[in-house]
């Protein structure tokens, strides 16, 4: 009797298919335990308000991206170890942030319905920056371009941007994540205290 194996498997047996990202690794700020609970508020005040669809992050994932290393089928061998020296290189002091308008980013589909900041976002720039440099030569690929915001959900609907209850935190460290893709899981590879 032949035994089938599934096409994935198949495919990767005979060598196609292995790239497929499973992983990504970025650097953020996350919120405070008492204010990723307010803005998680927020958010499903905010999608019965406008009729949105998408569910709401889970609070324990509310975060700020500041760098983006790559989706990878696996992480390339030293670049986890050459991203957290490079991140115990930055000296920065703590600083508050202020989240104080909603509105989306264009999508394929899924349009990201995020928080944007005006007060503090030229400290959240501060802060790429300087992991930026810190990071020049480690692999990856650090992203140049940086528009501070916090993604709330995703959905078909596209809203410009309003101002909404402000949205305070002391940012006193950065993080390492490492994200498992299709699987809404996080594994937190660093912490950096600011400050």
């Amino acid at each position: 009797m032949t035994k089938f194996i599934p096409s994935a498997e198949a495919q990767l047996s005979l060598g196609f298919g292995g790239d497929i990202p499973t992983e990504r690794l970025f650097f953020a700020v996350m919120p405070d335990a008492a204010t990723a609970v307010r803005i998680a508020e927020l958010a499903d005040g905010l999608r019965g308000e406008h009729g949105l669809d998408g569910r709401p992050l889970a609070r324990e994932r509310l975060h700020v991206t500041l760098h983006h290393l790559g989706d990878y089928a696996g992480l390339p061998p030293g670049l986890l170890a050459r991203a957290q020296q490079a991140a115990a290189r930055v000296r920065l002091p703590a600083f508050e942030v202020c989240f104080d308008q909603v509105g989306s980013f264009s999508g394929s589909r899924q349009h990201p319905f995020v928080l944007r900041s005006e007060h503090g976002a030229e400290l959240l720039h501060d802060l790429h920056r300087e992991l930026a440099r810190c990071l020049q030569g480690v692999g990856g690929k650090p992203e140049p371009a940086f528009t501070p915001h916090l993604t709330l959900l995703y959905d078909r609907r596209r809203l410009p941007l309003q101002p909404v209850q402000p949205m305070r935190w002391l940012v006193r460290e950065f993080v390492l994540i490492r994200s498992y893709l299709g699987q809404t899981r996080y594994q937190l590879e660093g912490r950096w205290a600011l400050g």
